[in-house]
Order: structure tokens, then sequence, then C-alpha cells
């Protein structure tokens, strides 16, 4: 939906005011918001006017809210709703203050050992969770776990999770970012909860040294 939108229409669902936005991604935007009626601040996820009219992303839309509403887990985003508005659909979701761990690394360089430990105990905790769900991130990379000022680590943006039983992203081919994705996910291949943990390797490296471990002059290059 145009950002345009937002400004003749600061409502959504008689419920959340929007304030601005704080985010934007491929297929959605992220605008901070006012829960009017738990008044409390909250993150609400719209999907692209480019994407509104196409059925697998609406799937894959629905289905990240399905997925996180399942997950309760202090290492997790929450998720309080999802509903359809003005022609597009919307996630409404925990907001997290603080940054994302590719900024922290951006910012700090290399990170210190026992930080390191921590953020990695905590994501760890949040895929175990998953993962007992029957679920894969497919996605995990700094720039998907944010890190409020208390240290807490949260881990975001489910939109390419894979159900271990079922499956509505598998009309949309290759999913994830090439310098943390497993060669086997690079490939096609059926997978299972070992391709976080190959991608959450490639993030321990990076919070480490503040690069990641390999190059290449194409994705494919990078990923296999």
């Amino acid at each position: 939906m145009p950002e345009k939108d937002f400004r003749k229409y600061k409502l959504i669902s008689k419920r959340y005011r929007i304030i601005k936005k704080i985010a934007s991604g491929g297929m959605a935007d992220i605008f901070l918001g006012d829960d009017l009626k738990l008044n409390r601040k909250v993150a609400v996820k719209i999907l692209s006017a480019n994407y509104a009219g196409d059925r697998n992303f609406v799937a894959r839309f629905k289905s990240e809210a399905q997925i996180l509403a399942r997950l309760n887990h202090p290492n997790i985003v929450q998720v309080y709703d999802w509903g359809e508005f003005n022609g597009s659909y919307f996630i409404c979701m925990e907001y997290v203050e603080g940054e994302s761990l590719k900024e922290i690394i951006e910012k700090r360089g290399p990170l210190l050992p026992e930080t390191i430990a921590d953020y990695a105990i905590q994501i760890s905790s949040a895929l175990l969770t998953a993962h007992k769900n029957n679920l894969i991130h497919r996605d995990i990379k700094p720039q998907n776990i944010l890190v409020t000022p208390e240290e807490k680590v949260k881990v975001t943006d489910f939109g390419i999770a894979k159900s271990l039983t079922t499956d509505v992203t598998k009309t949309l081919n290759i999913m994830g970012t090439a310098h943390y994705i497993s060669p086997e996910q690079a490939k096609g291949e059926v997978l299972d909860h070992r391709t976080d943990i190959y991608s959450l390797g490639i993030v321990l490296y990076e919070m480490l040294t503040a690069d990641v471990p390999f190059r290449g002059s194409n994705s494919i290059d990078i990923s296999l």
C-alpha cells in the first residue's frame, strides 16, 4: 500500500493508529503504531501494494502471522493480530525498541566474546522453540535479529519460514540471503532444522570478525 494512503487512513481496523514508518523491506513496510484498545506501542507490518494481489505472497504473509502466533517465546517477536485493510494486508506485532544485530556490528565492529555467547544462547533458544514446533526460519541473518537496550535478543521476520509438515512457500523458489544460507538451501534441496544452524554459524562468525566468511561474484558463488 502506498505510503500516501497512510496519511489519509491513519487508523487500521479501528484500532491501530499509524505514527511513522520505521523499516522497509522487499515485500512489506513496517510502521510504528498505537494500539488504542490496549494503550501500547505496536509494530504494524503492511504488505506492499505490489504484492497484495498475488495469492502466493498473500499466503506467505498470512503464514508469517500464523507461524509467529504459534511461537510463544521471549526471544521471538510476538504477533498480536492480522487482517485486511484498504485492499492490502497487515500484521500487528510486538514493537521492539533497539537495533538490529547488523547495525550493532556495523557500529562496534567485532563483538566481545561474552556478548557473542550471550546473543548466541538467546538466538539458539528461539530457534529451538521454532524447531520443536516443526518450523525452520530459513533466513537467519543479523538483519533479522533485534537487540534491545537491555541486551535482550528478538528473532524476527519469519516471512519465509517453512513448516516441516506443510509448505505454502514451495512455489516461491529458493529463499534466503546468499551470505547466510546453507549450500543445500541454495541448491533448492529438502531442508530441515540444520539449515538454520548453519546460518547461525555464519552469524556467529560475523559477530566475531565483523565480516562474512564467504564472498563471490554472485549469489551462487557465495552460497556454494
